[in-house]
């Protein structure tokens, strides 16, 4: 049975090598017990980016092929809301890899760092820039370090109670990349094609749970939360309600309430599920937008359509200012180029 803790799967030199590292050395990394795991460091960015290929590139959409899943730590869906989802398909999760047939990847696995800044210890992968390394400052650090000859890496919980500029230090290399031993367990199973990767939005898009979205559903919401009295349970009910709505074919209508969900945001801090949702959909960018500005990043992502564009065309023409008026007639046209919108 593997462990959850990302730092205690099991891996070998072998194992390391066929991931195609070459220059990967051991160093460790303290745990807020004290306890200082063994992690793997790289200075090849393109060995990085195959890793994270590996945990993120889709390996099949087809839910009717797999029975078990293992999410990858630090999901910012929520389990309940994969479970439910994957539940239609007859489909667990379970706590042990090895158990899994296929991973559920996501953006929050991995991340960038900066000197002595505090790593979260469930953070799969990292680069780490300008950081440093010290083995004498405390005595797990020292018990480490002459046991294994390892460096360990400094961050604010290695430091603990001291201050870096009263501790005998060293430079890192300038840009490190570290893995968890499970991440590379991990990408090993897919790379040899024991396991699967199928992403988060494949599993959610084929719910039976979605709804879509349309203007009597989305004023709904408006008056449900949309009011100085909306009470505790009416937020509640409308979090569980705006990760299931599906906006595809409305793109405008993202657009429309934007500003109304973007400024409920902050009722959903932590809430994962809405706040997945608001990401993905762009919420905060499309609230900052004119009409003309969302008309363009509709064409630019390739969801404009005759139905959109005439939706926020009729908004852009509100918007437009034209002077001297005492003076002059205007006729305003669509460019030639947005015209093909305009037809039937």
């Amino acid at each position: 049975m593997a462990s959850k803790n990302i730092h205690h799967s099991e891996i070998s030199p072998k194992l390391i090598e066929d991931l195609g590292f070459t220059d990967a050395v051991t160093v460790g990394f303290m745990m807020n017990n004290l306890d200082i795991e063994d992690i793997q460091l790289s200075e090849s960015v393109s060995q990085y980016e195959s890793i994270k290929d590996l945990l993120t590139t889709e390996t099949t959409s087809d839910l009717t092929t797999v029975k078990r899943a293992f999410v990858l730590p630090m999901h910012n869906v929520s389990t309940d809301r994969l479970k439910a989802s994957l539940k239609e398909h007859k489909i667990s999760i379970t706590n042990d890899y090895e158990k899994a047939d296929f991973i559920i990847p996501h953006n929050n696995f991995y991340d960038g760092y900066m000197n002595s800044a505090t790593i979260p210890q469930t953070k799969m992968m990292f680069k780490l820039t300008n950081g440093y390394y010290s083995n004498e400052h405390r005595t797990a650090v020292i018990d480490y370090n002459e046991k294994t000859g390892n460096n360990v890496i400094l961050d604010k919980r290695a430091l603990g109670d001291s201050y870096q500029y009263n501790i005998d230090y060293i430079s890192a290399p300038y840009d490190s990349y570290v893995f968890s031993n499970m991440s590379l367990a991990l990408a090993k199973l897919i790379k040899d094609g024991e396991m699967d990767v199928i992403e988060t939005d494949t599993i959610l898009n084929q719910s039976a749970n979605r709804v879509p979205m349309t203007k009597e559903l989305m004023e709904d919401l408006r008056k449900m939360i949309d009011n100085y009295n909306a009470s505790e349970e009416e937020y509640e009910m409308a979090g569980k309600i705006i990760p299931t709505i599906d906006p595809t074919g409305e793109p405008y209508l993202l657009y429309e309430y934007s500003d109304f969900l973007n400024s409920k945001s902050y009722q959903y801090n932590r809430n994962k599920d809405v706040q997945y949702w608001l990401d993905k959909h762009n919420i905060y960018h499309l609230s900052t937008c004119n009409a003309e500005d969302a008309i363009k990043w509709f064409e630019k992502r390739g969801e404009l359509d005759s139905r959109c564009f005439r939706a926020l065309e009729v908004k852009c023409r509100e918007q437009i200012q034209i002077y001297n008026r005492e003076l002059y007639t205007f006729k305003v046209q669509v460019k030639p180029e947005y015209r093909k919108y305009m037809q039937d």
